[in-house]
């Protein structure tokens, strides 16, 4: 990529397959949104550029690249597939462009502390939240394209009629329409998503279901 076609990008702004960082002061936090894309169908970081779309480069690029690499060594966890490359601004700054693909062996995990069990990240349009109990299980299971039976028993009818009025619904509150245990609605929910029948979307502190390819009802 050259210098040109940076500025394209960046006139696009931070989204769903896009982050910016002006620099490597805290290597993990980097680590973190590159665990988020390779979670989340792969992207494109770049280190040296500001959120106000300002490329200045960073002075000291071979330095910034040891430290996020000695980073993902030990903070990410399977290994992540990418390709680098620097993108030269001038004789003295460069910018760093990593180019993060999509995983086969979701999930993985964000190591805060590498001796601790780690956190799975996604990505939601220009952020990387941490992933709930039953998107990590929905991680797991997409490589493996099996659908699971729906009988229609009351539970799923009850959801659907909710679904068709409300547009979407919380596991908390499937579970108190439905009355099952948290686990069995979790495993419900789980299971149609990963039958391609509900959409999941992660949130700060919740994640919420509807009907795959139906409109949102406010």
């Amino acid at each position: 990529m050259n210098l040109r076609e940076l500025e394209e990008l960046v006139r696009k702004g931070e989204g769903q397959r896009l982050e910016f960082k002006l620099k490597a002061a805290y290597p993990e936090k980097i680590v973190r949104e590159m665990v988020a894309f390779a979670n989340s169908g792969g992207g494109q970081l770049f280190v040296g550029v500001d959120d106000d779309g300002k490329i200045p480069g960073c002075k000291f690029a071979e330095e910034e690249r040891y430290a996020i690499e000695k980073a993902l060594s030990s903070h990410a966890k399977p290994k992540i597939n990418y390709r680098f490359e620097f993108i030269p601004i001038n004789r003295k700054r460069s910018v760093l462009h990593y180019n993060i693909f999509e995983t086969r062996r979701k999930p993985i995990y964000y190591l805060h502390d590498p001796s601790k069990r780690g956190k799975a990240f996604v990505r939601v349009d220009d952020k990387s939240m941490q992933a709930s109990k039953e998107m990590v299980e929905i991680l797991k299971r997409s490589k493996n394209k099996k659908s699971y039976p729906i009988s229609l028993n009351t539970s799923a009818r009850l959801l659907f009629q909710y679904l068709d009025t409300h547009g979407k619904i919380t596991l908390e509150d499937f579970v108190d329409l439905s009355q099952l245990t948290r686990n069995r609605a979790s495993q419900m929910l789980v299971n149609l998503v990963i039958s391609n029948i509900l959409n999941i979307e992660v949130g700060d502190r919740m994640d919420f279901y509807s009907m795959k390819n139906a409109g949102s009802k406010n």
